[in-house]
């Protein structure tokens, strides 16, 4: 493999395991966001030549929402409630 596509995926796989640290949506949420993702980033592919700004929108804001769920981290819900972790009800279900 190139050394630059090394570091790429050392720098993204590094990335992705900051993030799963540094959880702050349960497991049902990361569920929902991948599902609901999935299925936006579908539309947008399937629109893309139809209305190709539309598209793009929605192919970045599937890929965001996959992104989110995957790592289980969303800076948006850290800028809004940075003292709260994991959602308490998951807390109980854990234990």
């Amino acid at each position: 493999m190139n050394t630059k596509t090394k570091e790429v995926l050392d720098d993204v796989k590094e990335r992705l395991q900051e993030a799963s640290e540094h959880r702050n949506i349960a497991n049902s949420e990361r569920l929902l966001s991948v599902g609901a993702g999935a299925f936006v980033l579908y539309t947008g592919i399937t629109r893309m030549f139809r209305s190709p700004l539309a598209s793009l929108a929605e192919v970045v804001l599937g890929g965001a929402l996959i992104l989110r769920g995957a790592t289980g981290y969303c800076p948006v819900k850290d800028s809004v409630c940075p003292d709260r972790d994991v959602a308490l009800a998951e807390r109980i279900v854990e234990e």
